[in-house]
């Protein structure tokens, strides 16, 4: 799924995000996936449907490399 300037891909066991402008990605298994997922869905039912600004509340955009 395209948002934004961000791809994500829930693989089942992980998730992966990339910003494909910078090249830049990421890739949580396990626990950690699973609550990236949460969250993400809380955010949008909650918040809205900015991915960016949900990265940077939660701190994802840390883990870029």
């Amino acid at each position: 799924m395209r948002i934004g300037g961000y791809q994500m891909k829930d693989l089942g066991y992980g998730v992966e995000v990339r910003e494909y402008e910078a090249g830049w990605s990421f890739f949580i298994q396990g626990d950690d996936a699973q609550q990236f997922r949460d969250e993400w869905d809380a955010y949008q039912l909650g918040v809205d449907n900015n991915f960016r600004h949900f990265l940077s509340t939660h701190e994802y955009d840390t883990l870029f490399q």
